[in-house]
C-alpha cells in the first residue's frame, strides 16, 4: 500500500500539457509530461495500430501508462501519429516516411524544450517504427521496443496470423497509387479483436473509443509491411535496444522476436514477459515500466 502511495503522489507532481508540431505539412500533437524536468531525460512514446494516446491513456481506469513511465523520472512526449487521435492526416493513412519523419519532429522537438538525452518507446507497431526511427536519427540514444518486426521481410508474421490477405491485394492493386489509397483494410483484418488484448473487456474499450482507428488505406499498409526496399537492414542499429515481448503474444510472438535480436549487432536486451499478451503497457504496467525505465535510464542517464 505504502508503495501504490508514493507513486499516485509522484504521479500527481508530473505537469502535463499539448503541444502542436508540423511534419510534412501535417500537424503533430503531442501530449507532454514534465516529471525529470530541464536537462533531463526525454522520451518519445509511440503507439500502435488502431489506437492513440488518448486511446491508451483512457482504456484502462485509473491508468495513464505515459504518466506511469514520467513518474519513474523522465519528461515523456506522446506522439499521435499522422492519421490517428488528434494528429493531423488522412484518418488511417500513416506511411512508412511519414511515420519516420513524425518520429524524427517528435524526437527533435524533446531534445530542444528539455535539453537532455532522447529516447523512444514503441508499442505495437509503435515499438516495430520507434526500432527504425532509432535506426534513422541520431538524435536517439536509447529505444524501447515492445514489439519488433523486419519491415524487409515479414513473411514469418503473415503466414501465422490474419494479415495473409494483404500480399495478394497488394499484388492485384499496387500499380494503382490513387486506387490503393482508396481501398480499405478494416484495421481488425489486419489485428483480430481476441488478438489485440488478454481481456476481452479492454479489447473492447479500446475498439469503442471514439478515436480508434477502424481501418486503413492499404497505400499505407503497403507501404508499411510490403515494399522492403526503402527500409535499412537490421543490422545497421547502432543505437542500444531493448526488444520487449509477451510470451502469449498472438499478433508478433516470441519467436520471430528472439530470431529478430538474432540478428542485431548493436547493444540489445531482450525480455519476455511470461503470459504477457499485446498490451504489455496496459494489462502488465508495473513489469513493463521498471524494466523500460531501468534500461533507459542506464542509457540516458
Amino acid at each position: 500500500m505504502k508503495a501504490a502511495h508514493t507513486r499516485a503522489e509522484q504521479e500527481e507532481r508530473v505537469d502535463q500539457a499539448e503541444q502542436w508540431l508540423t511534419s510534412r505539412q501535417t500537424s503533430l500533437r503531442l501530449r507532454t509530461y514534465a516529471g525529470a524536468g530541464p536537462t533531463g531525460p526525454a522520451v518519445v512514446a509511440l503507439h500502435g495500430l488502431g489506437t492513440g494516446v488518448d486511446v491508451l491513456r483512457e482504456a484502462v481506469p485509473g491508468l495513464d501508462p505515459y504518466e506511469r513511465l514520467a513518474a519513474q523520472g523522465f519528461n515523456v512526449a506522446a506522439l499521435d501519429w499522422p492519421g490517428h487521435g488528434r494528429s493531423g492526416g488522412r484518418r488511417g493513412g500513416l506511411d512508412y516516411r511519414s511515420a519516420m519523419a513524425a518520429a524524427a519532429t517528435a524526437a527533435d522537438w524533446a531534445a530542444e524544450a528539455w535539453g537532455g538525452p532522447v529516447g523512444l518507446v514503441g508499442t505495437a507497431l509503435g515499438g516495430v517504427l520507434a526500432f527504425y526511427a532509432a535506426l534513422e536519427d541520431d538524435t536517439v540514444a536509447a529505444v524501447v521496443c515492445h514489439n519488433v518486426l523486419d519491415l524487409r521481410d515479414v513473411r514469418p508474421v503473415i503466414q501465422r496470423s490474419r494479415q495473409g490477405v494483404l500480399l495478394p491485394l497488394a499484388g492485384r492493386l499496387r500499380s494503382s497509387q490513387r486506387l490503393m489509397e482508396r481501398v480499405r483494410i478494416p484495421t481488425l483484418a489486419v489485428v483480430a479483436a481476441t488478438d489485440l488484448t488478454a481481456d476481452p473487456q479492454l479489447s473492447r474499450r479500446l475498439r469503442r473509443h471514439p478515436q480508434w482507428v477502424g481501418s486503413y488505406d492499404l497505400a499505407s499498409l503497403v507501404s508499411l509491411f510490403v515494399t522492403p526496399g526503402d527500409k535499412p537492414g537490421l543490422t545497421a542499429q547502432t543505437t542500444p535496444t531493448l526488444i520487449a515481448v509477451g510470451s502469449e503474444d498472438r499478433v508478433l510472438p516470441e519467436t520471430p522476436a528472439r530470431a529478430f535480436a538474432s540478428h542485431l549487432t548493436c547493444e540489445v536486451q531482450t525480455w519476455i514477459l511470461p503470459g504477457g499478451s499485446h498490451q504489455l503497457w496496459l494489462e502488465h504496467p508495473d513489469a513493463f515500466v521498471a524494466t523500460a525505465a531501468s534500461f533507459l535510464h542506464t542509457h540516458l542517464g
